[in-house]
């Protein structure tokens, strides 16, 4: 007769406990950062989009225009020679790729594109005891902040001239556009950042959404053009030149 032995109950879990602790894991995970902050490029391009929907291209129209965009140089260049060419076309303007195809020339120029920074901070700011204080030990008091807080605003300034290519007579002016977009983070007794900025709606708490009560969502909201008039909705915002003047200026 052979009988069967049986390991106890708890011997059997710390076995299981000591292979459970034997096994390893590890896991990575990769981060990678940009020269540029996503928000800087947000606030930039939005304070740039605000000033170039103020930009009325519809006495352009009916005339071959060329864009000049050689004074029109910042660090998202890319972005706002597009959006330029966006709006002229959106508002009915007769682009052409070569100035010798057109019969007005329109100048674009970028005054200011850039972002400024400030803060403000109610509490004890950082400090650095020197040896030299008899007495007192050398070193860096930290920061003990009540209240803090960070801003950075980004500010676009453009503006717009267009003259005959031939006479070289003035024939029009955007005159100067200006607009700003920012963003605010409060520190709060440590604790934060509350973040809050132009490109959204609402608040956020370390990452978690803060909605403003009664204000509606921007995905709630009618989206308008994004330069001026919608070319798809509005059937007058292009205008054909009659054939034989478009004719005359074609290459």
């Amino acid at each position: 007769m052979s009988t069967q032995r049986r390991w106890p109950r708890p011997q059997i879990r710390s076995v299981l406990a000591l292979a459970l602790v034997s096994l390893t894991g590890c896991g990575t995970i990769k981060t990678t950062g940009t020269t540029r902050s996503g928000t800087e490029q947000l606030l930039l391009t939005q304070a740039w989009d605000s000033a170039l929907q103020k930009v009325d291209f519809r006495p352009l129209t009916g005339v071959p225009v060329y864009l000049d965009t050689t004074n029109a140089t910042a660090v998202d260049q890319g972005w706002i020679v597009s959006s330029i060419r966006e709006a002229m076309l959106a508002q009915g303007v007769l682009l052409r790729t070569k100035p010798e195809q057109a019969q007005w020339v329109v100048e674009a120029r970028v005054g200011a594109y850039g972002t400024n920074d400030k803060s403000w901070l109610l509490g004890i700011s950082q400090t650095t005891i020197p040896p030299t204080v008899t007495g007192v030990p050398s070193g860096t008091i930290p920061e003990l902040p009540l209240i803090k807080r960070n801003d950075q605003q980004a500010v676009a300034k453009l503006a717009l001239f267009a003259y005959d290519r031939s006479s070289g007579q003035f024939v029009w002016s955007s005159g100067t556009m200006l607009a700003t977009a920012n963003t605010k983070d409060v520190f709060i007794g440590g604790l934060g950042p509350i973040h809050r900025d132009s490109t959204q709606d609402g608040a956020e708490f370390v990452g978690i959404r803060l909605p403003v009560p009664g204000q509606p969502s921007r995905n709630d909201q009618e989206a308008p053009s994004s330069y001026g008039r919608n070319a798809s909705s509005d059937p007058t915002a292009i205008r054909q030149l009659p054939s034989g003047d478009a004719d005359s200026f074609m290459p």
